[in-house]
């Protein structure tokens, strides 16, 4: 399994991009239980993410860069509390991630490293060298 030092010398982090038009994106809701749901919501346009460790083997999780996402939060909260209602006040979070799809298909303006880099990160990650993932 690929160490926490491995994957730090990657500096997946220093990936940075945003999206370059409103966009439907996927992300993990965690719960103070035993349950992790899923849902999705138009991200938008100009919201700024950096990935920082594999999710699985075609994807990374990411987070949100700036601080200023407290309209999107509530939106993605107000959802929650619709889709999962028993669980709302259980509410713990939110994971970003990003797959090797999206990388290549989705309209990213990159600040700092590139799709190719993100890419190339996610096959090492599933190599023998870096055995993480099968």
């Amino acid at each position: 399994m690929a160490t926490r030092e491995q994957i730090e010398s990657m500096k997946i982090d220093e990936n940075v991009f945003e999206l370059e038009k409103d966009t439907e994106l996927e992300y993990l809701v965690h719960f103070a239980a035993p349950f992790t749901g899923n849902d999705k919501c138009i991200i938008p346009k100009g919201t700024v993410f950096a990935p920082h460790g594999p999710m699985r083997g075609d994807a990374l999780y990411m987070h949100l860069v700036e601080d200023n996402n407290d309209e999107l939060l509530e939106k993605m909260r107000e959802q929650v509390k619709t889709n999962y209602e028993k669980l709302f006040t259980r509410l713990q979070g939110f994971s970003f991630f990003i797959t090797e799809e999206q990388l290549r298909t989705l309209p990213l303006k990159f600040q700092s490293g590139s799709a190719e880099r993100l890419l190339d990160i996610m096959r090492k990650l599933r190599s023998p060298l870096y055995p993480m993932f099968p």
